[in-house]
């Protein structure tokens, strides 16, 4: 076969293999799922004493969005009571007002207690909507407690619904082990025995205030008559 007649024949084999049409071509891969482990925890909407704030722009499960905030603290008033949103209160004698550094944290109280290891009362503050129903706040509060008898940790709690401020109100006070997730960047769990929980939950003109404390029995037993104090100072201004 001449040169000429090899040229030909492979421009015309050439001009046969045609593309294939778009349909034809591989599909683009998938995109990977969202996995979710199963029986993960979520994380709570305020962390155990002494747990890390969570970072910049973490989300809560509730759908807030916590923020790191300049150290701030609760506003004195003329008539000597302190504003912390829609109310005013009281500090406790023997309680020490501390600065939040969240936007979620209404405010902070250190509690006496052993040196080095003061537990602190957080009082959080979701915004209007809040942080799921009542039930459903109270329902995680007792979930972190075991009973060392077997009994169910809500059966043996003890659930007050009360009016504080004119506002609906809940009182919930529980001891027994305590296990409860943190929040913060390496996650990890507070596990301590022999611990006391006092907790409410009261309603406002812009939204629920939550405010929890849990330390060692001795310490909350101590402190209780003071956590009611306060309480029952709270007033809309």
């Amino acid at each position: 076969m001449s040169r000429r007649a090899v040229l030909v024949t492979f421009l015309v084999v050439g001009s046969c293999a045609k593309k294939p049409p778009p349909g034809d071509l591989p599909p683009a891969a998938a995109p990977a799922a969202s996995v979710t482990t199963p029986g993960a925890t979520p994380v709570a909407s305020e962390p155990p004493p002494g747990a890390p704030a969570a970072p910049p722009g973490a989300g809560s499960p509730h759908g807030a969005t916590a923020a790191q905030t300049p150290p701030r603290t609760l506003e004195a008033l003329p008539d000597g009571r302190l504003a912390m949103g829609p109310f005013s209160l009281v500090s406790p004698p023997g309680w020490k007002v501390i600065p939040v550094t969240s936007n979620m944290r209404a405010a902070a109280f250190q509690l006496p207690g052993k040196p080095g290891d003061e537990p602190q009362l957080l009082v959080t503050y979701f915004g209007a909507g809040g942080a799921g129903t009542v039930d459903d706040n109270v329902g995680r509060w007792v979930g972190q407690f075991t009973q060392p008898d077997g009994k169910a940790s809500r059966d043996v709690a003890r659930i007050e619904k009360l009016q504080l401020a004119g506002q609906d109100a809940v009182v919930v006070s529980l001891s027994g082990h305590y296990v409860a997730q943190v929040m913060g960047p390496g996650g990890g769990a507070v596990d301590k025995q022999d611990q006391s929980l006092l907790a409410a939950i009261v309603a406002s003109p812009s939204g629920p205030y939550y405010f929890k404390v849990v330390a060692d029995k001795p310490t909350i037993e101590a402190n209780a008559a003071a956590f009611r104090a306060l309480l029952g100072s709270l007033k809309l201004r």
